[in-house]
């Protein structure tokens, strides 16, 4: 089970927010390098880097950081935030970033995500962000969807996607835990393998996860729980329990 490192983007800057509100905005590092730098040295080997101001307009703002980082380290970056045509997906991959996450263009246009996921395969990750009622979100979470996540999921099955980014938006960056029962829901949904994000607030969750990885869960994304709180989760101690 993969645990991989958030990092988020505004304006140059790594920031956490809570449930998505740019309101509760928090910055972190000034440099995205020093952030990345950090969890490679605590023994990260993929990074999950999201370009927030790319997903509420469509235009990536911070993808020249992703590529520095991509230049100066020795780490495998999974990068999304916007990302909504074909031209998009081949430069950012061409540049050399080694996944792509696509979200709101491929919940909405089913040969969008069936061509993508045809040409690239594997270096296209399908990003489904969920809030408490199981509704999807898109747009940086800014819009609810009339489609529930288990309906979003079996269009992605029909796509042939082979991996599935699932974040519960109601508890991201709240560090209030994962909740558990309606990610086993999400798991036994179907065959497909997910990455599970959104409330990992403390060691307990990477165990709980652990214990249940054999159902479909591919990684776990920490965000909040690394840069903060009195729990503060030690990435060396998660991915050894993750292994």
């Amino acid at each position: 089970m993969r645990i991989i490192p958030a990092i988020d983007l505004i304006g140059g800057a790594c920031v956490r927010l809570t449930r998505g509100s740019f309101g509760t905005l928090r910055k972190y590092f000034d440099d995205p390098i020093k952030a990345a730098e950090k969890w490679k040295e605590e023994g990260a080997d993929w990074l999950h880097i999201i370009d927030l101001d790319g997903a509420r307009t469509g235009k990536q703002q911070n993808l020249r950081w992703a590529l520095e980082i991509k230049q100066k380290i020795d780490i495998k970056i999974q990068y999304g935030g916007g990302i909504r045509n074909r031209e998009t997906i081949r430069n950012i991959l061409d540049e050399g970033i080694d996944k792509v996450i696509l979200g709101t263009r491929a919940i909405e246009d089913a040969d969008f995500l069936k061509e993508s996921v045809s040409r690239y395969k594997s270096r296209v990750i399908i990003s489904l962000d969920y809030g408490s009622n199981g509704m999807v979100f898109k747009n940086g979470w800014q819009k609810e969807s009339a489609v529930s996540i288990f309906e979003s999921i079996k269009k992605v099955e029909q796509s042939d996607a082979d991996t599935v980014i699932v974040t519960d938006i109601s508890r991201d960056g709240t560090m209030e835990g994962v909740n558990i029962k309606f990610i086993k829901k999400i798991l036994d949904s179907s065959g497909i393998r997910f990455i599970i994000a959104g409330g990992i607030g403390r060691i307990e969750d990477i165990i709980n996860l652990k214990e249940i990885e054999n159902m479909g869960i591919e990684g776990v994304i920490i965000g909040k729980a690394l840069y903060e709180g009195k729990n503060k989760i030690n990435l060396r101690e998660a991915i050894r329990i993750g292994a």
